[in-house]
């Protein structure tokens, strides 16, 4: 396990969810009212799991009862929280030592199930959860005549992993 392409993999979160979040928020809203409001709802589910995660990771209780919130946040308020939660993450993983990333955790489910996983499990699943639903959301974008992002890795290291 490597500290540094984990906080990599965390840098390209952070801007592939805020290039996301642009792209939706020029989608019109009274054209595709629908579809722009799947795109923010599934955004909002990344974020949700993104915080049940870092409570998990870090031994803390949440409270999410369901993996969205009955709430759909605007773009602006997306973008702000979800780069928040990610650079909490960040700053995270720097404070962790190598053998704290194989620490087992044990942890409650939304669905009251019981958990275990280790830390850098955690994190591989919170950073490719993102990843599925963010494709989704550019099928989406696509359907209602924007151009989604470029949610490739190979980009960010590119042009903007500095």
């Amino acid at each position: 396990m490597d500290k540094g392409t984990i906080l990599t993999l965390l840098k390209y979160k952070r801007w592939i969810d805020s290039e996301t979040l642009k792209t939706i928020n020029v989608i019109s809203e009274s054209t595709y009212s629908e579809k722009r409001h799947l795109m923010l709802r599934l955004m909002n589910h990344v974020h949700v799991v993104d915080m049940i995660f870092r409570a998990n990771i870090s031994g803390q209780k949440h409270t999410y009862t369901a993996l969205n919130t009955p709430d759909t946040p605007s773009v602006d308020e997306l973008e702000v929280k979800m780069a928040d939660s990610t650079d909490w993450y960040i700053k995270y993983v720097q404070s962790m030592t190598s053998a704290d990333f194989f620490e087992a955790i044990k942890f409650s489910f939304v669905d009251g199930g019981a958990g275990e996983m280790t830390a850098i499990d955690m994190l591989n699943h919170m950073l490719f959860h993102g990843t599925y639903h963010r494709g989704a959301v550019g099928w989406l974008v696509s359907e209602c005549g924007g151009v989604p992002p470029k949610d490739v890795l190979a980009v960010f290291l590119r042009d903007h992993n500095n």
